[in-house]
Order: structure tokens, then sequence, then C-alpha cells
């Protein structure tokens, strides 16, 4: 059974809302598929009382949803909200419990701070027809606290029919560790794909019967590379890592931008190059000789090379037996590397083509260009993301694509996906994931400057960057603002 990981699916979820089918529109489609499950298994719900445990995030939004539809198909409903309203994460959950909140005929709300709260609707949770978990979902951390444990408790030991939503609360969705307790639900529906916890020994036994429902997110979504991928990259800045290597011949325009993109995200950035370094300088950048470089390579979790210091960096570590990344735009480096390293390459379609890789058109349209990043990343056993009309990014199995805006045109937008891919790499973030977030952030920079009549420079691109961030509520990942 094909299967998503949490991290997958809100990455999907961001794209989907930037392809144009929103979120709150994939929130109505979940639950409205839990109403609809619940009226097909009760036949006729006139009379009926269903009780719906919601969370503050999007599980909890999708109950909220729920709830509303069997309203509409007559059932009395009591939604408790584990809760204080004004901590409601999301806009779509927010906009719901809204909704929610003025239908006074057919629905209570109870908000349920505490223990004793929950205790006192012990009575009408006993009388349920059926009850709802929109608790946690995917959305679990940690060990669970009061009330929500007393919440899951009173589920459990209702003895009625249980319907989660997405996952089990208190489930694991990606390990299937159960964090000291979780529901036991009768029927768990899940969206779009199966989460790999439900299908671990506790998951199965957690969940009940399975059903996978689809909500009306394009399949593009998982394949695009979007700003779900810039943030689930970003998420990782800040934690540890962010040490990057950098070996350049000269301190070109280009490189400038690089660094100077590099030193604002990564804790710290090393540098060796040929020629001496006045034109670029900022305090967490450090410029070494080639000695204190290799003996420091080992600290870095990717080291960026290029040029001819590049190929003698390699020389130098080849035989190391060291655990990095070799990022690189050189397919004789990348080839060089691959033998002793974990590499990373990013070509442009000219590079591609100019050495025999692929036919001048195979970046023209999605589906080629998907198709011909996997083929080219399996031909050299190397993960690859190729700047081109359509960009295509791949290790060989996995592929993703952007098709949007401004393409790649000129080697400033080039280095600004170098420098984005390099830094996010240096955090940790998985390849795929950096790559795909450094092609949707270039491809929107030289959108934003060419709407805006300005000429791609060092500067003109990142102060683009810094707004693009700011506005992206990803300010954060700039650690060095100076």
């Amino acid at each position: 059974m094909e299967t998503i990981t949490s991290e997958e699916m809100a990455v999907a979820d961001e794209n989907s809302e930037y392809l144009g089918t929103s979120r709150i529109l994939l929130m109505e489609n979940a639950g409205r598929a839990v109403a609809d499950h619940i009226k097909e298994h009760f036949k006729d719900l006139k009379g009926k009382f269903v009780t719906v445990f919601c969370g503050t995030g999007n599980n909890g939004g999708d109950g909220m949803v729920a709830a509303r539809h069997l309203a509409g198909y007559g059932c009395r409903v009591l939604v408790i909200l584990l809760g204080s309203p004004d901590k409601i994460r999301t806009y779509e959950a927010s906009k719901n419990f809204a909704a929610i909140s003025s239908m006074k005929a057919t629905t209570e709300i109870v908000i349920a701070k505490d223990v004793a709260t929950l205790e006192s609707l012990a009575d009408k949770i006993r009388n349920s027809d059926a009850i709802v978990d929109g608790i946690f979902g995917t959305g679990i951390k940690g060990e669970i606290r009061e009330p929500w444990l007393t919440a899951i408790k009173q589920i459990n030991e209702s003895g009625k029919y249980v319907v989660a939503i997405d996952v089990p609360s208190g489930l694991d969705p990606d390990t299937g560790v159960v964090a000291g307790t979780a529901v036991r639900a009768s029927t768990t529906i899940t969206f779009h794909r199966v989460k790999p916890g439900l299908l671990t020994e506790h998951g199965r036994v957690l969940a009940g019967e399975l059903i996978v429902s689809p909500i009306g997110m394009p399949p593009e979504a998982e394949l695009v590379a979007g700003p779900g991928d810039l943030r689930a990259a970003a998420a990782y800045v800040g934690r540890d890592g962010g040490r990057l290597g950098v070996a350049l011949d000269e301190l070109s325009d280009e490189n400038a931008l690089l660094l100077q993109v590099c030193s604002s995200i990564c804790k710290e950035v090393t540098v060796l190059c040929r020629v001496e370094p006045s034109r670029f300088s900022k305090h967490n950048l450090k410029y070494v000789d080639m000695k204190e470089f290799t003996d420091s390579v080992r600290t870095f979790p990717v080291v960026f090379l290029e040029g001819k210091v590049g190929r003698d960096v390699l020389t130098e570590i080849a035989d190391s037996g060291i655990d990095i990344k070799i990022f690189t735009h050189s397919y004789e480096i990348a080839d060089l590397a691959k033998k002793h390293f974990k590499v990373v390459l990013a070509l442009t379609s000219e590079d591609v083509v100019s050495l025999g890789l692929t036919a001048p058109d195979a970046f023209n349209d999605v589906k080629s260009a998907t198709e011909a990043a996997k083929h080219i990343s399996r031909k050299l056993g190397i993960q690859v993301g190729i700047m081109a009309k359509v960009d295509g990014i791949s290790d060989g199995n996995i592929a993703k694509a952007n098709w949007l805006l401004e393409p790649i045109r000129e080697p400033m937008h080039k280095y600004l996906y170098l420098a984005i891919a390099s830094a996010l790499l240096s955090w940790g973030a998985d390849v795929i994931r950096s790559l795909s977030a450094a092609s949707f952030v270039t491809r929107s920079i030289i959108t934003r400057l060419s709407q805006a009549g300005e000429l791609a420079t060092p500067g003109s691109i990142f102060s683009a960057l810094r707004s693009f961030l700011y506005e992206m509520k990803l300010s954060n990942i700039v650690q060095n603002p100076s």
C-alpha cells in the first residue's frame, strides 16, 4: 500500500494551495468524508447523537467540518474543543470554528480546558451514538498530557462507534509509536494516502477498519517543487548543523552572492579561495588555506566545490573515509567524488545536453523533465538538480519538477539556486527537499525582479530574497542578518 509521511503530507498540503486547490477546500473534503462515512454506517442519522472531539490544529478543523455536515444530516452534535478558541493554530480551522459557533440550534459547543469540564460531560459522551476523534491526527508531539489524556480515556471507555480522523490520536503517524496512550478506533478515515504508522502492529490494532479517502488534492502537489518543500527544508535551520565548506577559484560577483546568502543562513561558512578575499567579509565567514580547510572538512555536513581549487580539495580528502556530501555544479568533480562520497550535482539543461545525457528538448515539459531527471540520476549514480525551462530534481527514484514562474536563465540566478541548496543541506535537510526549495526560491526571486524591472545583481537578489522570506514567514532562517 502506497504511503505518505506526515512531512510529505504537509508539503503536499501547502503545494496544493500554491497550485490553486486551497487548504480550506481540502479540509472541507476531509470533514465531509468523515460525516458521509458515519451517515453510511447508520443509514439514517435523524435523531442520532454524535460527539466530536476537536483539537486546536487542522485535525480539529476536519472534525468541525464533520460536525457541520452531521448536523445537516439530522444529527444532534456535541463538539468538545480541547483548548481555547484563541489557540486554534490555522486559518482554516479558525474559519470552521466560526462556522459551527453560529449553529446554535443543532450543535452544542463546549470549551474543555481542564479535566473537570470533561468529567461534567461524561453522561453526554456515554449517551453518544458515535464519537469522532479529531484531537491530534498527524500533529502528535511528545507525551500526552491533560486534558487530552482524559479525553482519550473517555473515548476508549465509551464502548461506542469511534471514527478517527486521519490517524488515531496518540499514534505517531510515521513510526506507529504510541505516546503513552492512544484512541482505539472502530474505523480510521485517512486522507490522500495511508500514513506509515497505520500499517505497523500498533497502528493496525488502533485504527480498526482503515479507509483511504481522496480529498481533491492534485497529484501535482507532490510533484511540484513549491513552498511546501521550502518550509519543510527550512524547518531544519537552527537545529544541529549549519556548517558549510566552500572551495572557489575566485570571488566573482556570482560567488560573492553565494557567500552572502550562505553566510546569512548557515551558522558558519569556511572558504578556501585562490584569490585574496577582500571583496566580501562577514563575522561567521572564515577564509582559510588548504591545510586548515582539509583539516576541518570532517566538521562540514556538506562541502561546495568548484574549479581547480575544488578538484585539489577532492584530491586531498578522497581517501580520508569521512562521511560528508559533496555539492557541485561541475560534472568532472561529481564524477571523481562519487567514488568516495555522497554527491549532489546541479546542472543547467545546456550542461546535460553538452554532456550527451539528454536530448535538447528533454526539459521542455513536466513529464519528460521528470523522466529525464530520473534517467540522469540513475545513469550517473548521483542525486541531481537540473535548471531548465522545467526544472528537474531526482535521486533516481523520486522525481520533482518546477514548471511555474520564471526559469533560471543566467549565472546570477544559478548561483542563488546553488546558495539556497548549499545552505539548507548544511543544516541536514534532505537533498531532494533542498534542491526543490532552491528551485522554488530562485524562480520566485527571478519573477519578482522581472516584474519590478530590476536587474539581477547580488544586491537586488539578496534584498528580494530577504523580502520573500519575510512574506513567507520564514525570516527566522536568516541566522546572521548583518
